[in-house]
Order: structure tokens, then C-alpha cells, then sequence
């Protein structure tokens, strides 16, 4: 199938990168994003709307200092919502963990019949 013209316009502006940073929470979490310098990827039609996305990511995540997980799940995922914000309990004793999170990130992989949850709480 031949790619419309617009969506050939689309791939092929030009791109933006926006980074927004929190030099405070860098300062208490040096090796964030798992020591990782990539940005997270994201894709929006203007610059603005990027920025305005990162912030409220960085609001969610950063000011209460929440603590990660990775959770794998093999098995029916029961994910509320919280004020329309993704939401999941996880209870670990090892951890001392028994709140609901939210769900940052969720991977399927449909081969391994396996979920992946990335939960911040």
C-alpha cells in the first residue's frame, strides 16, 4: 500500500527535542532512568505540547519522591483508575510495600504471555 501525502509530510518534518529537567531531583537521584542519558521518547504535533506532557510527568513522578518498581505479571492485570491516572496495588512484604501505585509504563508481550508493570508509588 502506496503512503498518503500527508502521512509522508508527517515522517518527515523536522523534529524537536524538548528536555525538561529538575536539577533537585536530579540532586537526590543522581542515577535516575536507571543510570540511563537517553531521553524518553514521545511524540506530539508542537513543541508546547511536549512540554507541557514533561511536566506534568515530572509532577506525577518526581515532587513526592516516589519509589520504582518492576513488576512482571502472569495473570489477569487489574489496573484502576485513580482521577484518571492508571493505578495498581502491589503488595510485596519483602519490599514492606502495600499501597496502590501508579502505573508508569506497561509492556505486553503476547509470546511469553507475560506483562510488565512499571509502578511508581
Amino acid at each position: 500500500m502506496a503512503a498518503l501525502p500527508e502521512d509522508v509530510a508527517a515522517s518527515s518534518r523536522a523534529a524537536a527535542i524538548v528536555i525538561v529537567s529538575d536539577t533537585a531531583l536530579l540532586d537526590r537521584f543522581p542515577t535516575a532512568r536507571d543510570g540511563q542519558k537517553a531521553p524518553a521518547e514521545g511524540y506530539c504535533d508542537s513543541a508546547a505540547d511536549t512540554e507541557t506532557i514533561l511536566n506534568a510527568r515530572a509532577a506525577l513522578i518526581g515532587q513526592q519522591g516516589r519509589r520504582r518498581f518492576a513488576v512482571k505479571i502472569a495473570a489477569v492485570l487489574d489496573v484502576s483508575l485513580d482521577g484518571g491516572v492508571p493505578c495498581f496495588r502491589l503488595t510485596d512484604d519483602e519490599q514492606l510495600v502495600d499501597t496502590t501505585m501508579m502505573v508508569g509504563r506497561l509492556e505486553i508481550d503476547l509470546e511469553e504471555e507475560m506483562s510488565t508493570l512499571e509502578l511508581f508509588g
